[in-house]
């Protein structure tokens, strides 16, 4: 039952701040915590959590893993926060950024938000050339589409992102996809280390791309842009070139984002 506040400002709700405080304690330990650790970490008795639990379960918020019985985000709250993410506030930051490089390298720029199913384009910056590679707001792409699918993987944790892998099949798009989890895990590694990631065509033959996430407040990626383009021409000094300007304009808009 909602409490008055003391100050008379209005009413609120003990029960919502718990359940949120378990969402963001599960957000940040993604299937590592069950309800004794959520209880311990919070202080709230193990049949409260185990009620919240329960309740955001039956609702899709939170997934339980039938063996671990330790929790993740589920579908619902992914969905929820990527409409958010996804709105017009993202994008608009995130627009004059994008022309910027596609005029810069005369190359495609999108822009992203990603789920546990896979990535969807919510922004684009088409190259001013007339032979380009293109594609509509809303298209939804793999989970493992190159560069941009190394970028969102690599901010998981690595009990949920082994739990992924586990159960989706490394897909082989071309010859020179990365099929093998270890050298796809050292290829994450590689990312977190370095900020971005790069593909030169393991998800579409004849195309090189290169990709940096947009962190928020909380250091997530809301987002990712990456820039696209054909192997022949956007190879060498201009991958290099382009990196470093992706990851300037990736770090004023997460700037702007509150990061």
């Amino acid at each position: 039952m909602a409490e008055k506040k003391e100050n008379g400002a209005g009413y609120n709700a003990p029960l919502i701040y718990k359940a949120f405080s378990v969402m963001e304690e599960v957000a940040a330990n993604q299937s590592e915590l069950g309800i004794s650790d959520l209880s311990r970490r919070l202080n709230i008795s193990k049949s409260t959590v185990f009620g919240i639990t329960q309740a955001l379960t039956d609702l899709g918020a939170l997934r339980q893993d039938p063996a671990t019985k330790k929790f993740r985000l589920g579908p619902t709250l992914v969905k929820l926060g990527n409409q958010a993410l996804s709105g017009v506030d993202l994008r608009a930051v995130a627009r004059p950024y994008m022309e910027e490089l596609s005029q810069k390298y005369r190359e495609t720029v999108f822009l992203g938000t990603f789920d546990e199913q896979g990535i969807t384009i919510i922004e684009n910056a088409d190259s001013p050339a007339d032979l380009k590679i293109s594609a509509p707001v809303g298209t939804r792409i793999p989970l493992f589409a190159g560069a941009s699918g190394k970028v969102f993987l690599a901010s998981l944790r690595e009990p949920a992102l082994k739990k992924i892998l586990k159960e989706k099949k490394l897909p082989q798009f071309t010859e020179k996809s990365i099929v093998d989890t270890e050298v796809y895990l050292k290829e994450l590694q590689k990312v977190r280390q370095q900020g971005f990631a790069t593909d030169f065509e393991e998800y579409l033959r004849g195309v090189n791309a290169i990709s940096v996430p947009l962190l928020d407040s909380w250091g997530w990626p809301a987002g990712a842009i990456w820039v696209v383009g054909f192997s022949h021409s956007f190879t060498g000094e201009k991958v290099e070139q382009a990196i470093s300007s992706a990851i300037h304009a990736a770090d004023q808009i997460s700037l702007i984002l509150g990061s």
